[in-house]
This record gives structure tokens, C-alpha cells and sequence, in this order.
């Protein structure tokens, strides 16, 4: 098994295309990875693909939940330079923007309806597709590359995530959709 795993939870920079007229914290901000991939110096290896199970961002725990997901993945020795992680395009998100919470339910444009009730607020499933589905994020470390040796990081990485902006509300759309988390990593 591998320690790399607290790494890969940078893997989880979202960028998306949705205009955001305002923008709030979320409660709930659950992702799947679609694919994660590293980088060697020569190529790019891919390390998982399919879909992982959710990670909930927005929880205390989120780092634990990446490490999880990482923990079982088999990455070869090597020094790698950069990642690539491919989100999955559903998410779980409960939230509000300031003066709107999610509802359970989807609106016409894909995104969650919304109530101004917050006794009423709930999580929403949203499946994202283009133009605003999630793009490949790719993360450079080339100046402090990682190194895998017999399966084990050469160092820890501690990554955080900040959804307090995560919940966005739409206006041509007049519904909630999220918003791209901040994603802190420190190595140690």
C-alpha cells in the first residue's frame, strides 16, 4: 500500500465554466475522481480509472477521505513531477449562496432548485455536462518532485480544502450549482 495518499486530494481542483452571481459555503461537497494520472519526466502513467467512491470536501475529515481513496492504488517507484486528475462530472452539494439553500431537487438547467427557508435545506445530486462539466486539472511539482520508492512517499503531503465559497448561485439559470473549493497542499 502506498502513503502517497494524502497527495492526491490536490487532485481535486475543480474548474467549471458556470457563471456565479453569488456565492456561499457548503455543508455537503461530495466528488468522485474519474481518473488520476502521474507524470514520470518521459510519460504519464495512469494510476486509476474509473470512478471512486464520494469524498465529502466539506467534511472535517476530507483529507482522511482522499487518503482513503489513494491508500489501495498502486503507483510504481519513480520520481513524479506532476498529476493529473480527471473529476468525476457528479456531485453532492448542500449549501447556500448567502440567501438561497439547495433543495434535493434538480431545476430545468441541471443545477439544484432552491428555497430561502434553511430549516428546509438539503443535498442535491448534480451531473455537470458540457460546457460546465469539470475539466482535467494538472498539478506541477517539478521543483519539489515526489518520489516513490518500494511503494512509499518519500514525504507526507497535507492538503485542506476551504468550500466556503463552494456554493454558487446562477441567475439565467436561477438555480444553485458548486462553485471550484480552494485546495491547499503543503509538503512536510
Amino acid at each position: 500500500m502506498i502513503r502517497f495518499a494524502r497527495l492526491a486530494t490536490v487532485l481535486l481542483t475543480l474548474t467549471f465554466s458556470v457563471l456565479a452571481y453569488a456565492a456561499g459555503p457548503a455543508t455537503a461537497y461530495k466528488v468522485k475522481v474519474k481518473k488520476l494520472e502521474l507524470n514520470n519526466g518521459a510519460s504519464w502513467i495512469t494510476v486509476f480509472d474509473g470512478a471512486s467512491a464520494s469524498m465529502d470536501i466539506a467534511s472535517a475529515s476530507s483529507g482522511q477521505s482522499a487518503g482513503q481513496f489513494l491508500s489501495g492504488l498502486n503507483v510504481p517507484d519513480g520520481v513524479y513531477t506532476q498529476v493529473r486528475v480527471t473529476p468525476h462530472p457528479s456531485f453532492n452539494i448542500q449549501g447556500n449562496d448567502g440567501a438561497r439553500y439547495t433543495l434535493a431537487a434538480n431545476g430545468v438547467n441541471g443545477g439544484c432548485t432552491f428555497t430561502n427557508n434553511a430549516a428546509l435545506a438539503a443535498e442535491c445530486t448534480i451531473t455537470l455536462t458540457p460546457p460546465n462539466e469539470p475539466s482535467t486539472t494538472t498539478q506541477d511539482f517539478s521543483a519539489t518532485p515526489i518520489t516513490v520508492k518500494n511503494s512509499v512517499c518519500d514525504r507526507k503531503i497535507r492538503v485542506s480544502f476551504d468550500v466556503s465559497g463552494a456554493i454558487s448561485y446562477n441567475a439565467p439559470a436561477n438555480e444553485i450549482f458548486p462553485a471550484e473549493p480552494t485546495v491547499t497542499m503543503t509538503a512536510q
